[in-house]
């Protein structure tokens, strides 16, 4: 990530994240997943699905990226 990435969201599992992050890229925003602690890959392989996973996006999206999320609800 050559760009200035900030946090957007932190899911709950690797499928809320790939949500999200799917959700964020139709509307042309960038949007990448990242652990949100070095545990998370060992329980991706532990259980399968990674707890806590961060959803980040550039900076000079972020607030459009939260628009978005926030008219969701």
């Amino acid at each position: 990530m050559n760009e200035n990435w900030v946090l957007l969201v932190e899911t709950a599992n690797d499928v809320e994240a790939d949500i999200v992050c799917g959700f964020l890229r139709e509307a042309g925003i960038p949007a990448d997943k990242r652990d949100s602690s070095p545990y998370t890959g060992a329980m991706r392989v532990i259980g399968g699905l990674a707890p806590e996973v961060q959803v980040l996006v550039p900076a000079a999206f972020l607030d459009q990226a939260q628009k978005l999320l926030d008219d969701l609800d």
